[in-house]
């Protein structure tokens, strides 16, 4: 088990074992928030007004490896066009990206990013935006421990308290 952010994975190629051939570049994840999983890869459909290529989507359990430089898959048989639902209304990291606020109604920070545990896809915790440095030199980025996260709101994202708040 390797504990990965989603972010870190953006751009990274990924290769069908069976076919030996470059299947496509992530682009994306879709996440489950209330099950606090990661449920599938997505690769291209990213916009710009000359991409007119849709996303594709690949299921969690079709992963064979999550490499330093490569996703793994079986096969390309698992892959399918990511339009209609339940595409269009699942999570991405952008559903993370909003105010996160204590239980006790203090602004904890802004969320940015999620780490997750790459065999099982499970959630284990909501990354804040960085703070300080210079550049993003030095920069300070807080994890919360996904059990401490209360809920994932339209607005907000709440937390039981300040105190699980670690610096990395």
């Amino acid at each position: 088990m390797t504990t990965i952010t989603a972010r870190s994975l953006i751009s990274r190629a990924v290769v069908s074992v069976t076919d030996g051939e470059k299947v496509g570049t992530l682009s994306g994840l879709h996440l489950d928030l209330d099950q606090r999983v990661v449920t599938g890869l997505l690769m291209g459909g990213d916009g710009g007004i000359f991409n007119r290529v849709k996303a594709s989507f690949i299921p969690f359990a079709q992963i064979r490896a999550i490499g330093p430089q490569a996703i793994t898959i079986e096969d390309k048989s698992g892959i399918v066009v990511a339009e209609g639902a339940p595409y269009d209304t699942a999570a991405t990291l952008d559903s993370v990206k909003k105010r996160v606020v204590s239980a006790a109604g203090e602004v904890v920070g802004d969320g940015d990013d999620v780490a997750f545990d790459d065999t099982t896809g499970a959630l284990t915790a909501l990354l804040l935006t960085p703070k300080g440095g210079f550049l993003g030199v030095g920069a300070t980025t807080n994890t919360i421990p996904i059990a401490s996260v209360v809920g994932f709101g339209r607005d907000v994202i709440t937390v039981a308290g300040e105190s699980t708040v670690a610096g990395s």
